[in-house]
């Protein structure tokens, strides 16, 4: 069976993670701060703090933002449920905007009318890797002083006219599980503009103490005093250790990727029963996930399934879960993807024999159907 995915790690990285257990210092250290300072570097990040997962560091940037129990959130519908249950989580409320059915992304055209007096942030999702329109949603954040939470998890190395997803905005959010662009088994990233703000989130990522001033003595040191409620959320240096060594390698994943997305928006483009989804050439996506609207979508499912390729919906709308309220009726593209977006492989471990397998198989149902 061909993956939908699989998890990008390098050859070296078990001989890098036995470095550091046999080091005898496993928790977070000089490799989560190395980690931290290289990331930032090779993607122009202001300031950023490494944490467990992605879910903390939305968590935390919502936290940070002043989100607390009543307010509204505006949000989109079409994410994994991380996106909203971190919202739940707060007290809060996410009040889904529509997305735009050719790439998935939250409508900023439909974000302003959700806006009331109790709004106290927006999020966006990078759906599979691609940019949303962050100059309107950014500007529409100004405008109403919202912060623009930026759900990035699946976009490391995505880029939005020239800048990278991550070198500008109010709070974004990466992912380093299992199967992102790199991995360190799980683990996250929160990125800021403003120092202050960085400052907070380090603190509470950590119970809200600030470990740079603390009291040391022949006692041990011990913070001088804790004035607000913290987290958990921090990562360890074998987690960073796993992320160093994925950055070493991120250039050659991220390029396989976008070949392989290359040959797809080739291959499939001429397709009778399969509409692909509409890339901008001011942005370029991570290519995380290669989502395709498709007719038929469970006689294409099951024809795939059938020739030994795995593909998946992966993500369904939130608002079909009760947790968050039962289906809107006023989300009409989230309803069209729905019912026919579906997602083929896309990794840096498919060869190119699996790639010209899988064009062919599509290429056979669309034919055939």
């Amino acid at each position: 069976m061909i993956s939908l995915f699989s998890p990008f790690i390098p050859l070296e990285t078990g001989e890098e993670v036995k470095k550091i257990i046999d080091s005898g210092w496993i928790n977070r250290g000089e490799k989560a701060q190395m980690f931290e300072n290289k990331i930032g570097e090779m993607f122009s990040f202001p300031y950023c703090h490494a944490v467990n997962s992605c879910t903390s560091a939305l968590k935390l940037a919502l936290d940070v933002a002043g989100v607390s129990r009543g307010d509204e959130v505006i949000s989109t519908p079409w994410s994994m449920v991380a996106t909203n249950t971190s919202i739940l989580e707060r007290g809060a409320i996410p009040v889904f905007s529509d997305i735009e059915y050719d790439t998935l992304n939250i409508d900023p055209n439909d974000i302003e009318d959700r806006i009331t007096n109790k709004t106290k942030a927006l999020t966006c999702v990078h759906y599979a890797g691609y940019p949303c329109d962050m100059d309107e949603i950014i500007q529409i954040g100004k405008e109403h002083d919202l912060p623009v939470i930026q759900d990035a998890a699946q976009a490391l190395g995505a880029k939005y006219k020239g800048k990278y997803i991550g070198s500008f905005g109010d709070f974004i959010c990466f992912s380093f599980q299992t199967i992102k662009v790199i991995t360190m088994g799980d683990g996250g990233l929160i990125v800021t503009n403003a120092k202050e703000r960085y400052k907070e989130i380090k603190r509470k990522s950590w119970f809200g103490i600030d470990k740079e001033e603390g009291i040391s003595s022949p006692l041990g040191k011990y913070p001088n005093d804790i004035t607000e409620l913290g987290f958990k959320h921090n990562i360890t240096d074998i987690d960073a250790t796993m992320g160093l060594v994925g950055l070493r390698h991120i250039k050659e994943a991220l390029k396989k990727r976008e070949n392989i997305a290359e040959q797809y928006f080739e291959e499939l483009a001429s397709c009778r029963k399969i509409r692909l989804l509409n890339y901008e050439k001011n942005k370029s996506s991570s290519y995380w996930m290669f989502p395709i609207h498709v007719n038929k979508r469970l006689s294409f499912a099951k024809f795939m399934k059938d020739n030994d390729i795995e593909v998946s919906v992966h993500n369904w709308r939130n608002d079909k879960y009760s947790i968050f309220g039962g289906i809107r009726d006023d989300l009409p593209n989230t309803s069209k993807v729905n019912e026919d977006i579906i997602h083929i492989p896309l990794h840096p471990n498919l060869t190119d024999e699996d790639i010209d397998y899988i064009i062919k198989k599509v290429k056979k149902w669309d034919s055939n159907t």
